[in-house]
C-alpha cells in the first residue's frame, strides 16, 4: 500500500503541474467545441455522444473505487466520506446521463478532444476516490465532520453552484425551439445578468465547495483544474458572443465569469 500511496501522490504533483501548463496554454488556444467549433481538430462526433464519453468514466471509475475499498476491507463504511462520495457522483449521473440527452442542435466535438476529456476524467475519478476511500487518515472524516465548518459552508457553496449551472443549462437550452436548430442565441435573466457565463461561474463554485468540504489536497487539485479549463473557455466564448450579437451584447456590459471581477 505504501507503494500506490507514493504513486498516488505523484499523481496528485503531475497533476497540479499539468493544470497550470494547461490554464496558460489555453490563453492562446481555443478548444474547438460548442460556439468555438471548428474543423481543424481532426475528426469529430455529435456532441452528446462526446460528452457521454468524456464524463461516463469518472462516475464508473468513482463507483468502482468505492466498492473495491468496502469489499476487500481497505476501508470500513464511513458515512461522511459516502455522502461526499454521492454529492461527487450525484453531478456526474447528471452530466453523464441527463445532460447529453437534453442537448439541443447538431452540434460536433472533435474526437481528439473527447479523448483528453475521458484521460482527465479517469485520472481525476482515481484523485478523489483515492484520497476517499484508499489515502485518507483513518480518523480524517469522523461523523462530527458533518457539522463541521468545512463541510457546512463547503456543501453551500456547492449547492449553490449546482443550482446555478443547472439553472444556466436549463435557460441556454430553451433558447433553442427545434431540437435541429444550430444558432446560437443570447441568453438573459438572472444568472446572465451580470456574467456572460453562468453555466461556468456555477461549475467552478461547485468544485470550489467540494474541495473545502473534502478540505483535501486531491479536492484541491481539481478545482485548480476546473478554472484552468474555464476561466480561458469563458474568455474564448464571450469574445465569440461579441462576434456574434455586437452591440446587443456589449451594450449588455456583463462580465465573463466572476461578477464585477473578471
Amino acid at each position: 500500500m505504501e507503494l500506490f500511496s507514493q504513486i498516488y501522490h505523484y499523481l496528485l504533483i503531475i497533476m497540479t503541474v499539468l493544470g497550470m501548463l494547461v490554464f496558460v496554454v489555453l490563453q492562446f488556444v481555443t478548444v474547438a467545441y460548442g460556439m468555438t467549433f471548428n474543423n481543424r481538430w481532426g475528426f469529430s462526433v455529435r456532441s452528446n455522444l462526446g460528452w457521454f464519453i468524456m464524463e461516463i468514466p469518472v462516475f464508473f471509475t468513482m463507483l468502482i473505487l468505492y466498492f473495491v475499498s468496502l469489499y476487500f476491507h481497505i476501508r470500513p463504511f464511513n458515512i461522511v466520506t459516502f455522502i461526499m462520495f454521492f454529492i461527487f457522483e450525484f453531478h456526474y449521473f447528471q452530466r453523464s446521463f441527463i445532460f447529453p440527452l437534453l442537448m439541443k442542435g447538431q452540434s460536433r466535438m472533435p474526437i481528439s478532444i473527447v479523448i483528453l476529456g475521458f484521460i482527465f476524467n479517469t485520472c481525476n475519478a482515481i484523485m478523489q476516490g483515492g484520497w476517499l476511500f484508499y489515502f485518507s487518515p483513518l480518523d480524517y472524516y469522523p461523523i462530527r465532520w458533518l457539522i463541521s465548518p468545512q463541510f457546512i459552508i463547503g456543501f453551500i457553496i456547492f449547492l449553490t453552484g449546482m443550482t446555478i449551472n443547472l439553472h444556466a443549462d436549463r435557460i441556454i437550452r430553451g433558447l433553442r425551439d427545434d431540437p435541429y436548430d444550430n444558432n446560437y442565441y443570447l441568453p438573459k435573466g438572472w444568472p446572465f445578468k451580470y456574467v456572460n457565463s453562468a453555466n461556468y461561474l456555477g461549475e467552478i463554485m461547485e468544485w470550489l465547495g467540494f474541495a473545502i468540504l473534502t478540505w483535501s489536497i486531491s479536492g484541491l487539485v481539481f478545482f485548480i483544474w476546473t478554472c484552468a479549463n474555464i476561466i480561458p473557455r469563458s474568455k474564448a466564448v464571450y469574445e465569440r458572443y461579441e462576434m456574434f450579437f455586437g452591440e446587443e451584447f456589449t451594450s449588455l456590459k456583463r462580465y465573463k465569469i466572476f461578477p464585477f471581477i473578471y
